[in-house]
């Protein structure tokens, strides 16, 4: 009788093991897969950060200094880059957005400054390229190169200049 005894508690014994073994396994796997998970999920948070964050800055800023003839494309350290004119007082100021060394940069200087230099200018994020061209009619083509390779282009308008209220 006691050797019965003795065969059923190892066999229970057993049986405890292999489902906390089963339990354990199957919580590694979860762990495994919801890491996955969370990876592809940041990665592609952190794309349309950089997307909409390159967009929205260079639209704004189009958007809050729009009046007639304030927003021009420009050359500044030898590549295309967005002039805005504003006057705030008495005084001219201008505000160049560019690429420089890999960064979006912007600087807002007075516009008798003289020669102003690219690394004086704010950094505000990193992209490979930027490109700015007039398309006439109030209409500029923006191409910026983010840092994984791919083109963000969109196409918009100086509202001040095509007669828009507003």
């Amino acid at each position: 009788m006691k050797k019965q005894f003795e065969s059923r508690h190892t066999v229970d014994m057993l049986f405890v093991i292999a489902l906390l073994f089963l339990f354990a396994m199957g919580a590694l796997m979860l762990i495994a897969l919801g890491s996955s998970i969370y990876k592809r999920s940041v990665t592609t948070l952190a794309e349309n950060y950089d997307r909409r964050t390159a967009y929205a800055y260079i639209t704004e800023k189009l958007r809050q200094y729009d009046a007639e003839g304030n927003i021009s494309t420009d050359i500044f350290n030898k590549s295309g880059a967005l002039r805005i004119d504003t006057t705030i007082g008495t005084v001219d100021y201008v505000t160049y957005l560019y690429e420089y060394e890999g960064s979006l940069m912007e600087l807002f200087s007075r516009a008798d400054a003289g020669t102003l230099l690219p690394e004086s200018g704010q950094r505000i994020m990193d992209i490979n390229n930027l490109e700015i061209t007039s398309k006439g009619e109030g209409l500029l083509q923006i191409t910026i190169t983010l840092t994984d390779g791919k083109d963000l282009t969109f196409i918009t308008s100086k509202r001040s200049g095509t007669g828009a209220n507003g």
